[in-house]
């Protein structure tokens, strides 16, 4: 079964080119542009992962997490944190509110798969595309 994924981000030239990488690395992607947007499509959608960008309008990724980690529905649902936030201690705080990994910008794009490939065996006993 292809993994689907759920890409949020405001930035919406990486927010499509996350789209095409990972579409191109064999899993299946949903997008939206900010927490809020995010957390809606969560009532049509069960990814099996979620990539999130910590600063963005409407709702960040700090709340979205706090909320996904508070319901039951969502809770076990790993995030990947996307971040440009150089603050010390941030990897703390963001594992604190119960994200699987962090990556900051700018990244590789095959550093991200192999994050995703990574958390996903981690999670949920493997069935990762092409690896």
């Amino acid at each position: 079964m292809t993994p689907h994924i759920l890409v949020v981000e405001d930035e919406l030239e990486l927010l499509q080119a996350l789209r095409v990488r990972l579409t191109a690395s064999g899993f299946s992607c949903e997008t939206a542009e900010n927490g809020k947007e995010g957390l809606m499509k969560l009532s049509t959608c069960q990814p099996d992962l979620i990539i999130a960008d910590l600063l963005m309008p409407e709702m960040d990724g700090y709340e979205m997490c706090r909320r996904l980690k508070s319901d039951a529905r969502t809770a076990s649902i790993p995030v990947v944190v996307l971040t440009a936030v150089p603050e010390r201690g941030l990897e703390r705080q963001v594992y604190h509110l119960g994200a699987a990994s962090i990556m900051h910008k700018p990244f590789e794009s095959g550093e991200l798969i192999a994050t995703v490939r990574d958390v996903l065996a981690t999670t949920t006993g493997g069935g990762t595309p092409n690896g």
